[in-house]
């Protein structure tokens, strides 16, 4: 009799336990929207007039960006938001923990608007830290990456002891041998995850560095580009560049695309883009391809950037760090490359 008194008493403290615990808090697109912008404030996408306050891939960052895409409700979101959510979820595998300075992006900048001094510091010493435990990991910067975030800490006007001791580091911190992903752990795999999203399909390796080598051989002469090399190369990717103003942006949920569904913009547009454009994109995809995938250098990249593009050297390094920072963008015009 006792017994099954103490497994009822069990069995209705369960229930209640279970009845009376918090459901998971579920929230639509238009707040999460809101709240992955506030959270990505250093996002050139983002308004900045709600910020929130973390700062890039922190611990309280990383827990709230894993909490906003658990709690999203994944069954009111369009076919191409399912897409770009899938991605968003895969990315939280790989190392941005390691790497938590976007190097596209000069944080300290924004920050000195938004956070107190302690909060900055305390964050470039995380920044420092996450770098040389990374190292253990096999996770490093590239020298390219290196020399863009060394370019914000020593333009700044913002001077701490952390700020210091961050550019002494990097100064003499020794990166991976080349430039592109395929040096991380899973390295190819987390291109690959990006080749699957922007092309909006699943290609091997290969077989797209084939296309894309046959794309740009029916190119016969080298196209010549009315360009400078400035920050804006460095701020969005060239996929965006290329459409200029001719091109409404369709809205996204990536804040490394600056909240723009770059693929579905493309889709949507890209018909306008001359022939010329569109050899530009295909060279570009080409090398992004040869660099994250193929192990190609820095010099490998750069010769073949100024053999397919009339282009200085300074212009051909910055189509190189546009690339670096903005992994397989340019592959979304692959539908349109059918028309060379």
């Amino acid at each position: 009799m006792l017994r099954n008194f103490s497994i009822v008493t069990v069995l209705c403290l369960t229930m209640c336990l279970g009845a009376c615990s918090n459901p998971k808090e579920t929230i639509n697109l238009a707040q999460f929207d809101q709240q992955i912008r506030a959270l990505n404030w250093f996002s050139a996408g983002s308004p900045n007039t709600d910020v929130e306050k973390v700062m890039p891939f922190d611990d309280a960052y990383l827990s709230r960006r894993h909490a906003l895409l658990e709690n999203l409700d994944y069954t009111e979101l369009s076919r191409e938001n399912k897409h770009t959510y899938a991605y968003l979820k895969i990315q939280q595998r790989y190392p941005e923990r390691f790497l938590i300075w976007p190097a596209q992006i000069n944080v300290l900048e924004s920050a000195v608007k938004h956070f107190s001094q302690q909060e900055i510091d305390a964050w470039l010493s995380l920044a420092k830290l996450t770098l040389q435990t990374g190292r253990d990991s096999k996770i490093l910067l590239s020298r390219i990456e290196k020399a863009q975030i060394l370019s914000y800490l020593e333009s700044t006007s913002y001077n701490s002891k952390a700020a210091r001791e961050l550019a002494h580091y990097l100064h003499t911190y020794n990166t991976r041998s080349g430039i592109g992903l395929y040096q991380h752990p899973n390295g190819k795999e987390w291109y690959q995850s990006k080749i699957n999203y922007y092309t909006d399909g699943v290609y091997a390796p290969y077989e797209l560095a084939d296309m894309l080598s046959q794309t740009t051989q029916k190119v016969s002469e080298p196209i010549r580009l009315n360009w400078q090399a400035n920050e804006e190369l460095i701020s969005q990717p060239m996929a965006l560049n290329l459409l200029g103003d001719k091109c409404e942006p369709v809205a996204g949920m990536n804040w490394r695309d600056l909240f723009i569904n770059i693929r579905k913009t493309v889709l949507e547009c890209g018909t306008v883009l001359s022939k010329e454009q569109l050899s530009v994109a295909a060279t570009l995809a080409e090398v992004d391809i040869g660099v994250h995938m193929f192990a190609w250098s820095q010099q490998q990249a750069m010769h073949r950037l100024q053999s397919r593009l009339v282009i200085d050297e300074a212009q051909a390094y910055a189509l190189l760090k546009n690339i670096v920072l903005f992994p397989a963008t340019t592959l979304v015009y692959l539908p349109h490359f059918k028309r060379l």
